[in-house]
């Protein structure tokens, strides 16, 4: 490897009186080098087993010894989805899917910290596999366990976090998912009393395939919390499902998102009709790429409104779509 040389230094008179340059010996070479190179290796060998064992790079099989320790402790398990997420060998890894699904099953029976059941169920969303193997060598499944999270006599904080698991599943599949069990507890996940789990099991129902799941997101186009409605109408949308017309005709009127949407501060509203405005514009924009333009076509209308929009954002959006669209006859 080359060295950046140094500028030659001024010419000193003063220096013509030094006495003459020697080679150095070998023993001042491994004096000068040698021994330092194997100081600073020591130094970093002994820095990276402190620094594992303060916590900064602990396995991710030590993460799970944490967890299943009697003082475990919520923070190992959001710290070992940080590692899962930044480590494609881990995110699929059977071995360690099977173990953190045991975990949760133990931790479900328990019913001992909700705090850390809730980010041991969010830690088994960040796995990009679903093959998932057990301690004692068995195919276990990860979609039945999240499903038994979403039981209604689960914590809330569980239920919501096995929702988000799922959507990211499901998602990650791309509408090929279609595991009745888990569509079966997002069902009832959607008609609890706690809206923000109901708009979670419906935004996860949006990612999953099939007829049950369409029909159940149909279902919660008529609920009485907006981001519910929305959230369906934005799966079905994406399908090109004419039963979320008019839900995606709410969302694209900019007056009646401005009556629906109840936020005290104008910044915030603002910036939340535009983003209903942008994911309804997007589904109808996937609908047509996928072949299903009439959705769209039949709310050309609306969209043409909107492509005169003060938003910039939505405005491109909106125009871009009507260039999609087959021409008008």
């Amino acid at each position: 490897m080359s060295h950046p040389t140094e500028p030659p230094q001024p010419y000193d008179p003063a220096l013509t009186d030094l006495p003459p340059v020697e080679a150095p010996s070998a023993g001042f070479i491994v004096q000068l080098f040698v021994i330092p190179a194997v100081i600073v290796a020591v130094v970093i060998v002994v820095w990276l087993l402190f620094g594992k064992l303060a916590g900064g790079e602990r396995d991710a099989m030590e993460y799970v010894r944490l967890l299943r320790s009697p003082n475990a402790h919520w923070r190992a398990a959001y710290e070992l989805a940080s590692l899962i997420q930044n480590d494609p060998k881990l995110a699929n890894d059977p071995k360690l899917l099977g173990e953190l699904t045991d975990l949760l099953a133990h931790d479900l029976d328990l019913a001992e910290s909700p705090e850390l059941t809730q980010y041991v169920t969010l830690t088994l969303g960040a796995f990009q596999t679903l093959d998932a193997r057990s301690p004692d060598g068995r195919d276990v499944d990860p979609l039945a366990i999240l499903s038994r999270a979403l039981e209604p006599k689960q914590p809330p904080q569980v239920r919501l976090a096995a929702a988000i698991s799922l959507a990211k599943h499901a998602a990650r599949l791309d509408d090929h998912l279609e595991d009745a069990g888990a569509i079966k507890a997002l069902d009832v996940a959607s008609e609890d009393e706690n809206q923000e789990l109901r708009q979670a099991a419906v935004y996860s129902l949006g990612f999953f395939g099939g007829d049950q799941a369409a029909r159940v997101l149909r279902d919660r186009l008529k609920d009485v919390d907006c981001y519910v409605r929305y959230n369906a109408a934005i799966a079905l949308g994406r399908r090109g499902d004419s039963e979320s017309r008019g839900v995606l005709r709410e969302m694209l009127s900019s007056t009646d998102l401005n009556k629906t949407i109840t936020l005290s501060s104008p910044t915030e509203k603002h910036s939340k009709i535009e983003a209903i405005e942008l994911e309804a514009l997007q589904a109808l924009q996937l609908s047509v790429d996928h072949k299903s333009p009439g959705l769209a076509e039949s709310l050309r209308p609306e969209i043409s409104s909107l492509s005169k929009s003060g938003l910039v954002s939505v405005r491109n959006r909106s125009l871009a779509l009507l260039k999609s669209l087959p021409d008008s006859p």
